[in-house]
């Protein structure tokens, strides 16, 4: 096999065909974040996106996206707001791990929402976590005729929702709403929830900015932005912020107006934006793998996925894991609690201004 790399802007359309034919060709390529329309957006505002390129007999049968960092540390593709990724490869075809860092002149390759399904990655897995989804291969009225049979996640939400109507105004769904006014209005909404609960603001950062600008104006079949509204009479109350492929939406960045916290406005409009997008035949919504609570409340399901470090030499990947995993050892002890916040804050400035 010959392994190549280049800069994702030098790809030409043989290379996005196989882009697509590998994307298509596995489910656990079906998250819109496996989209060559993606990684299109994000090396739209970076010039440190590249594709890794593996062929045999001149047919493409890997692309391996990355972000290249420097001192030949690579992360995926925009960093911290990946939340799928890997390499895609066709099915029975043998690759190692250590040979596709070697040939992208990377020395290391960083991840946290990595299906556990690609094997060759297995050894450099740190800890195994499980991405929620809200599964509606069999339609809305399905999902919620299964949630309210193990919960009362649902009624509760209809209750909210039914007083916020009454309290504040009739409600209008858009799903997806194209107005500056609400980008904006979401921008600040979730700048200042991350100042509120001391996470470091990404949405400063102007790529960051410049990359959602661009992907909710995106709508193609395999790729789009979906920025969906909730308005309570003349209020925006709440704004979801995702993307889709054909089958696969995922839940981004979710946002409110605090002013309305009461009436949970985000979750009306997770409702109504999986009714809509089942509508749509749209299968899967899937969630970060990041813990909260409304996740765990409104998901039906849950793929495995790994945090680790693919490492070109074995001592450091060795050294990495025994870290990683005395780090989550840490964690779950009272020692970690009062510096759990500035230890997050400190590594999330670092990775963050690295990435600029």
């Amino acid at each position: 096999m010959q392994i190549t790399s280049k800069p994702f802007k030098q790809l030409n359309e043989c290379h996005f065909k196989a882009w697509a034919r590998l994307q298509h060709g596995g489910r656990e390529y079906d998250s819109p974040f496996f989209s060559p329309g993606y990684t299109s957006a994000v090396a739209s505002v970076r010039d440190d996106i590249w594709v890794g390129i593996m062929q045999h007999a001149d047919r493409i049968v890997g692309l391996f996206p990355f972000q290249r960092g420097p001192r030949g540390i690579a992360v995926p593709v925009g960093g911290d707001i990946s939340q799928f990724h890997g390499v895609l490869v066709e099915p029975n075809v043998e690759w190692d791990a250590a040979n596709l860092l070697a040939a992208c002149d990377i020395k290391s390759w960083a991840f946290d929402h990595l299906p556990v399904s690609q094997t060759p990655l297995l050894v450099h897995h740190h800890c195994i976590g499980e991405s929620p989804y809200i599964d509606l291969t069999h339609g809305f009225d399905a999902y919620t005729t299964e949630k309210r049979q193990s919960g009362k996640a649902i009624e509760q939400a209809l209750r909210k929702t039914r007083k916020l109507e009454r309290e504040v105004g009739a409600l209008r769904f858009v799903l997806h709403d194209t107005s500056d006014k609400v980008f904006q209005d979401f921008l600040q909404w979730k700048s200042e929830q991350h100042r509120r609960t001391n996470v470091v603001d990404a949405f400063q950062f102007e790529w960051l900015r410049q990359l959602l600008d661009r992907i909710r104006l995106q709508q193609t079949d395999d790729f789009s932005g979906v920025m969906s509204a909730l308005y309570a009479g003349k209020h925006l109350v709440a704004v979801h912020y995702g993307m889709k492929s054909k089958t696969v939406a995922h839940s981004w960045y979710p946002a409110y107006d605090v002013a309305f916290a009461r009436h949970s406005p985000g979750i009306t409009l997770l409702l109504k934006l999986a009714e809509a997008l089942a509508d749509e035949g749209i299968q899967r919504i899937d969630f970060a793998a990041r813990q909260q609570i409304y996740k765990t409340r409104f998901m039906n399901g849950a793929i495995p996925v790994a945090k680790g470090v693919a490492d070109r030499s074995r001592l450091k990947a060795c050294v990495r894991r025994n870290a990683d995993v005395l780090r989550e050892r840490i964690k779950e002890t009272p020692l970690a609690t009062p510096i759990r916040v500035p230890v997050r804050m400190l590594r999330q400035v670092g990775r963050w201004w690295a990435e600029q």
